[in-house]
């Protein structure tokens, strides 16, 4: 009896186990391929955005990273700037993305 418990038990016990699973959140959520337009840079901190950036001009997320903003700056030049931050943590992602203006 007890033998032919077991895997029935074992199936259940691993459905159970993955039900209250969530997926992990990317560390970076963002691929980025440059085109002829924009270019992309990296980040010369891990822990601050430079002020060179320019102005802070907007906020942005989206539903599906959740966890993750891009904050728009706008340079002197009038390039923007896309920065990525994780919200939950203040993690910025190495790579930032430069769209220049003419």
């Amino acid at each position: 009896m007890f033998l032919r418990a077991l895997p029935l038990g074992l199936v259940l016990f691993a459905l159970i186990a993955t039900a209250g699973c969530r997926k992990l959140e990317s560390a970076r959520p963002f691929e980025f391929y440059a085109t002829s337009e924009m270019t992309s840079a990296t980040l010369p901190f891990r822990d601050a955005i430079p002020a060179s950036y320019g102005a802070l001009v907007a906020v942005t997320s989206s539903a599906s990273h959740p966890t993750w903003a891009q904050a728009w700056f706008l340079r002197e030049d009038q390039t923007i700037t896309i920065v990525w931050i994780n919200a939950r943590n203040g993690a910025l992602v190495d790579r930032v993305v430069m769209i220049p203006r003419k």
